[in-house]
């Protein structure tokens, strides 16, 4: 089966590079431009891998992950952003987030990082 890579990011253009990435590893990919929507599929179909952004709308990307840890889910987690030294602090408290991504990000860096994530998520 082929797993599944949610994305959320409010940045269009970033969704689309990570789906691009992602699919041309050979893995399934879905975006979402805020947490809640995502959440929501979560709770229907959850993911092998989540990469969030720190900064979204409505909930930012370490609320989420902690409300998913709250309800139980061990989904490996890469976090990005912009100020990323300042978002490491935070996410290190997280069970979940296993790499973390800073914008803008190298593509060959992101790829070998997925791939590692999912490979170890058998």
């Amino acid at each position: 089966m082929t797993k599944t890579v949610l994305i959320i990011d409010d940045q269009r253009g970033i969704r689309l590079l990570l789906e691009e990435v992602i699919r041309n590893e050979g893995y399934h990919a879905k975006s979402f431009e805020d947490g809640i929507s995502a959440m929501a599929e979560i709770e229907i179909n959850q993911p092998d891998l989540i990469i969030i952004d720190h900064q979204l709308p409505i909930k930012s990307g370490t609320e989420i992950i902690e409300l998913l840890e709250e309800k139980g889910y061990q989904i490996p987690t890469i976090i990005m952003s912009g100020l990323i030294e300042s978002v490491k602090s935070t996410a290190k408290k997280m069970k979940t987030v296993k790499a973390y991504f800073s914008k803008p990000f190298n593509i060959i860096e992101a790829k070998n990082t997925i791939n590692q994530l999912l490979e170890n998520n058998k």
